[in-house]
């Protein structure tokens, strides 16, 4: 087994002024309602939005057919711009490869995932690997820290292309974890040459500025992010570059203060590398596998050692509860990126075992396997699509905004 390397808005909720406690009863019900409501009219602006490039296309041949020449159009309350409807595409980028051999070949690819056909895309956008701060509005995806200068990239959606952008974090850091609400993103903690951090950057869609605001309690890398509209989680990671001191704490971090506190809630298992998607559902978000150490494989009688666990955590806002859901992934998993909707999450890639979860796991491989957890049930089921390539450490990003 290889030493583990350095360990890496919802719109429709209540207006007005909420709690950090969570949303009650009567906001969870309205709330159902509004992403119901939102649904059908994202439908029916869609169709609208197809009909109309088809009566382009026909009076226009010979001519490009570009959404840019769609007006804006709304929908009750809901203004649908000419660009594809939220919540319908997710993107796996960079990453690293070989990395069982020591060798960490650079995977600077972008591959598209699509919600409505289960199918996966590469694209010929590519940028440097090491890009493990990666956040999102509608239109636009972000990725940041690099090994080298601490570059930055702007996704468009609308023409996939990427843009390198001026802002920077400070310091300079990767293997750390990200937060967003419907304005800002920020990156929390990370690592780089050998040191751990604690810093967090807020970076503001609006002018793409990034400024840093402080730390969070724990310095830490390896650790994931998650959230609501209200409030960001930092939860999990190591205090140092060795991978025994996994932590099973979570930080909430308040976007309307920009404070941090612990809540009472733990990982059911200490761990490091999850990967959780970002806005979760409206009401929970899930914090799949990642690396630990402790006795293996078979708990209480083999020795402790680092090893991938295979377990899924289930987050809810209301109370702020984290529970181990009966479903687990068939293989331990770690650094892999995900992505989602509304009704599900997706996962692609990671660093994964050769061999079943059960045995020894004496190797290990970069996955290319995506599954698929829907909220409603919360199963997990293994997709047909694979990633153009397997790898890890990978970054991912989509255009749900709800």
């Amino acid at each position: 087994m290889p030493k583990n390397p350095l360990l890496f808005p919802d719109k429709f909720l209540l207006d007005g002024t909420v709690s950090d406690s969570g949303i009650g009863a009567l906001e969870i019900a309205v709330n159902n309602l509004n992403i119901a409501s939102k649904s059908g009219a994202m439908r029916q602006a869609n169709a609208i939005r197809v009909g109309g490039l088809n009566s382009i296309k026909n009076q226009n041949s010979g001519m490009p057919t570009l959404n840019s020449l769609l007006p804006t159009r709304t929908v009750g309350k809901f203004t649908v711009l000419p660009s594809e409807p939220t919540g319908t595409l997710g993107y796996f980028i960079s990453g690293w490869g070989d990395t069982s051999q020591n060798i960490f070949n650079q995977r600077t690819r972008t591959d598209r995932f699509t919600f409505a056909t289960d199918t996966i895309t590469s694209l010929g956008a590519k940028i440097e690997p090491h890009l493990h701060y990666a956040v999102a509005n509608s239109s636009y995806g972000y990725v940041f820290g690099t090994a080298s200068a601490g570059k930055s990239w702007r996704l468009t959606f609308q023409t996939e292309t990427y843009a390198e952008i001026g802002a920077t974090l400070f310091p300079s850091r990767y293997y750390g974890a990200s937060l967003k609400n419907v304005s800002r993103g920020y990156a929390c903690a990370g690592s780089h040459g050998g040191s751990v951090y604690g810093n967090i950057d807020r970076f503001t869609f609006a002018g793409e500025v990034c400024v840093s605001i402080g730390s969070i309690l724990q310095s830490r890398n390896a650790n994931s992010g998650f959230g609501n509209k209200f409030n960001g989680y930092i939860a999990g990671g190591v205090a140092n570059n060795t991978g025994t001191n996994q932590t099973s704490d979570i930080e909430k971090f308040s976007y309307a203060s920009e404070s941090k506190t612990a809540i009472a809630a733990l990982l059911s298992v200490a761990r490091s590398s999850m990967s959780t998607w970002i806005p979760g559902s409206t009401l929970a978000t899930y914090l799949m596998t990642g690396s630990t150490y402790s006795s293996f494989p078979t708990p209480g009688v083999s020795p402790a050692r680092y090893h991938y666990t295979n377990v899924i955590d289930k987050f809810t806002f209301t109370g702020e509860t984290c529970t181990a859901l009966g479903s687990v992934l068939s293989k331990g998993r770690q650094t892999f990126g995900a992505v989602g909707n509304a009704t599900r999450c997706v996962i692609g890639g990671g660093q994964t075992y050769t061999d079943a979860y059960t045995s020894q796991n004496t190797g290990t491989i970069e996955s290319n396997e995506m599954s698929s957890i829907t909220f409603a049930t919360e199963t997990n089921t293994l997709l047909g699509c694979v990633l153009s390539v397997g790898r890890c450490y990978l970054s991912a990003l989509d255009n749900a905004s709800f």
